[in-house]
Formats: C-alpha cells, structure tokens, sequence
C-alpha cells in the first residue's frame, strides 16, 4: 500500500486560550497541565516567548547505520539563563500510548545574542525563568494523531478529520 504523499483536511480555530508559566515550571508539564485542564485534545502552540533557566534541544543528524534516513542526535541541555525568543508547535493524541503529545521547535538566545535552535527534547528540563506566555489556538474539524511512520522510522502527526 502506497503512503499518502501529502494529506489535509480542513480544520478551525474553535477557541484560543492564553498561558502564563510561571518560574521553575518545566514546559512540556505546564502544557500538559493546561491541556487537561481545558480539555484540549489538539491544536497548535501559535506562539510562546519568555525566558528559561534550561533548555533540552535535539536536531536530527544522517543516521549511520541507514544511508538516506535521519536520527535525532542526544538532547542537548543548556544552561541558562536564556531568552526565548520564538517556540511554535502542534499537541495532539498519542495513537499507541494514548496519551497528549506535544511536538516544540523553539529559538533561544543567552547573554551573548546568538540564537541557538531545534526539537524541545520532552526531558523535563525546559524550565522557565522569569515566564512563558503561551497561545495556544484548538482545533475544530480535524485532529492531529501520532503513530509510527514506517517511511521515516520516527512517530509523527498524522492529519485526521473528525468524525
């Protein structure tokens, strides 16, 4: 069977909700915190700046073993403190472990200004400094769902519409 190419459906935005994290909380947990909290089963990050104390960061790298495909290389931890200056990302259900997954891509910047980016690795050490302020925008009409990619070898966001 031939995977999809590339698939879509059509989603909106049914409701947006503002975050505020507050100092030592670690990202992923606070996102975790909300979702549950509103009930938020899938959606993007629209935006998130503030500053960290730490930030765990991964980038894929060729994989050795198999010519043509990628692996992500170890998280990376660095040490604040740190501007952060851009995060984006989408959150949505698990298929095997059933539960929320968030998926970060972030910039950050120390005392010498010079950007520093990649995957927030989910190791618990993206801890906030002074704040992070979060929009997060719900989707309405189609859901993200991650499950193992046989093409690519990692667990990614497959595009569902909703029944």
């Amino acid at each position: 069977m031939e995977t999809e190419r590339v698939s879509s459906a059509v989603a909106s935005i049914g409701r947006t909700v503002l975050v505020r994290l507050a100092p030592g909380e670690d990202l992923f947990g606070g996102l975790r915190a909300v979702c549950e909290r509103h009930e938020l089963r899938s959606g993007r990050i629209a935006t998130m700046i503030g500053s960290l104390r730490t930030a765990s960061l991964v980038c894929v790298t060729p994989d050795p073993a198999n010519p043509g495909r990628v692996v992500y290389l170890e998280p990376r931890t660095v040490e604040g403190p740190l501007e952060l200056i851009a995060v984006q990302g989408v959150f949505g259900r698990d298929d095997e472990k059933q539960e929320l997954s968030i998926h970060l891509h972030a910039q950050v910047a120390g005392e010498d200004l010079r950007p520093l980016a990649g995957h927030l690795a989910d190791t618990g050490n993206n801890r906030v400094l002074a704040t992070a302020e979060i929009v997060i925008d719900v989707f309405d009409g189609a859901e993200l769902r991650r499950s193992f990619d046989e093409e690519t070898g990692f667990v990614l966001f497959k595009i569902f519409p909703k029944q």
